[in-house]
């Protein structure tokens, strides 16, 4: 069966192999109880793909780190699943009318897990040190608008800035942004490495993320604002999907994340497991090499782009995990509008074959396309990560059914990215994850060509837009000016929009009251484990 939410933030966890390193899990045999195997009341075990190497918010992301942040420290304000923005650690906050300054009220009695305060001189140290030394986080740029932060007394902490920063909410509201014990940040100063101390609700104790008793200010997106009631949850490192699917049937997991359509489908008919749906706040697309003819051509981009079936992708790759997208930002976003389907450059192949007899090509005997003795080709590259091989397949043969033959170049996810550095593709199959609408500055404006804007795409009445989307702190006015870029963007098509994806956590039923909440992340601070007969 299929919940749409769960229930809150989880008990206390416990790291298999975190600090010390651990074994790929093997696969278990497929015998299934309703309980756990070998499991103790109150602990709850979740597979991994990886484990963090560093437990650092401020350092570069990876999956591990990502999944277990926000159980180890706490942020400002959070975001709720329809992206409100609610207060965490900040209990109520101020802008000044000319929208430069932030004034937050901390609050009280919060403790780091090594004892210490989190007060004004903790949140001062941390953006501090994150303006220094946080280059490799995702949320470095939002961050370094910030121009200083102050003490204003123990419980106060303002925020100043050179203009206003629209993105500063999303900014704060990201793990990545979580609030540091200073004197974790001047342990590991010393050491020169070391992991860092937050105020969550589990803490760190050698291999194990285990309850935090003291732990009272949880935020108000949990019903339990006290300390968990789990006493550990257990992290298993298994980096196959296949492996974790058996892990989780054979009672050897509790929770596991499914981007696989045939897991997802064996698993609706277990009784002992739930799946939980969550539409993420992210976009795959199909991105084309600007910079390259003939994709530097808007004409040929968007030829190619009405080859596209978005439908079937969604059907046959993804096995419905997944809602067509007909826009750069997800409809989960601030400044995304249904008249945008308007501009959508959807399926149909007659209009691709058109648009490139407009471009000067000339169909062969066999279908192909040549202008000027060079045929019309192009190599598509993307990374390993599941489903990208089923969707890239699927899309080369949609290409192949306009006459356009199309090789797929599957890298691991670094060596795709660099190679979009060096401009090495003429498509890409790729993604973006984000809290806010200046995605479309981070991933498409000119002054980012060559690092996250992949595609090489410039248009200067889009960065226009986007610059002042960056400093619009009316929300209606800031929408409309995303709006109006995105009409353009997808008339010059540097993306063809291709789905948004839907997150699946499956978990079992002897855990209870745990939900997806913002993004997708598991909160446990109401999970409990039922008694087992």
């Amino acid at each position: 069966m299929i919940a749409k939410s769960l229930r809150l933030l989880l008990g206390s966890l416990l790291f298999l192999g975190l600090l010390a390193g651990c074994a790929p899990v093997a696969a278990p045999a497929a015998t299934d109880t309703g309980s756990t195997a070998g499991a103790t009341a109150n602990v709850l075990v979740r597979a991994m793909t990886s484990e963090p190497a560093v437990i650092d918010p401020q350092g570069a992301p990876s999956s591990g780190l990502s999944l277990v942040l926000p159980y180890l420290f706490d942020t400002l304000v959070v975001r709720d699943v329809d992206n409100t923005i609610l207060p965490a650690l900040a209990e109520s906050w101020e802008t000044s009318d000319d929208g430069l300054t932030v004034t937050m009220r901390l609050k009280p009695g919060v403790t780091f897990h090594d004892g210490t305060p989190l007060d004004a001189a903790a949140v001062q140290a941390t953006f501090e040190r994150f303006k220094e030394t946080g280059m490799a986080s995702p949320i470095y740029e939002g961050v370094t608008q910030i121009a200083s932060i102050e003490a204003v007394d123990d419980a106060t902490v303002a925020f100043h800035f050179d203009q206003p920063a629209a993105n500063f909410w999303s900014t704060i509201s990201m793990p990545y942004a979580a609030i540091i014990s200073p004197a974790s940040i001047e342990a590991a100063a010393a050491a020169g490495t070391g992991h860092l101390v937050g105020s969550g609700p589990f803490k760190l104790a050698g291999c194990t993320l285990e309850r935090n008793p003291d732990y009272a200010w949880g935020p108000p997106t949990t019903e339990n604002q006290g300390a968990p009631y789990l006493d550990q949850v257990i992290f298993k490192v298994i980096p196959d999907a296949s492996t974790q699917l058996a892990a989780l049937e054979a009672g050897e997991v509790d929770v596991i994340f499914i981007n696989q359509p045939s897991h997802k489908q064996k698993l609706e008919s277990d009784p002992n497991v739930t799946l939980h749906e969550t539409v993420l706040n992210s976009l795959i697309y199909l991105g084309f090499n600007t910079q390259r003819p003939p994709f530097d051509e808007m004409t040929v981009r968007q030829a190619i782009a009405h080859a596209i079936n978005k439908d079937e992708i969604v059907s046959l790759a993804l096995g419905g995990l997944g809602q067509a997208a007909f826009a750069p930002l997800p409809p989960t976003l601030p400044g995304f509008d249904p008249s945008l389907k308007d501009y959508e450059l959807g399926f149909d192949p007659e209009r691709s074959r058109a648009l490139l007899a407009e471009a000067g090509f000339e169909a062969d005997s066999d279908g192909s396309w040549v202008r000027d003795g060079e045929p019309l080709q192009a190599r598509l590259l993307t990374s390993t990560r599941p489903p990208n091989e089923a969707i890239a397949t699927l899309i080369q043969s949609q290409l192949a059914a306009i006459g356009v033959p199309v090789e797929i170049q599957q890298l691991d996810g670094k060596a795709v990215m660099e190679a979009t550095g060096k401009g090495e593709f003429e498509l890409l199959l790729w993604r973006y994850d984000w809290n806010d609408p200046d995605a479309l500055n981070i991933f498409l404006s000119a002054a980012r060509i060559g690092s996250t804007n992949r595609v090489g795409y410039s248009n200067p009445e889009v960065d226009a837009l986007l610059e002042a989307g960056a400093h619009e702190l009316d929300e209606a006015a800031r929408n409309a000016l995303y709006v109006q870029a995105q009409q353009l963007i997808l008339q010059d098509a540097p993306w063809q929009p291709l789905y948004v994806p839907v997150d699946v956590l499956a978990i079992r039923n002897r855990v209870q009251g745990a939900k997806p909440g913002y993004m997708g992340r598991l909160l446990l601070n109401d999970a409990t484990i039922a008694p087992q007969p």
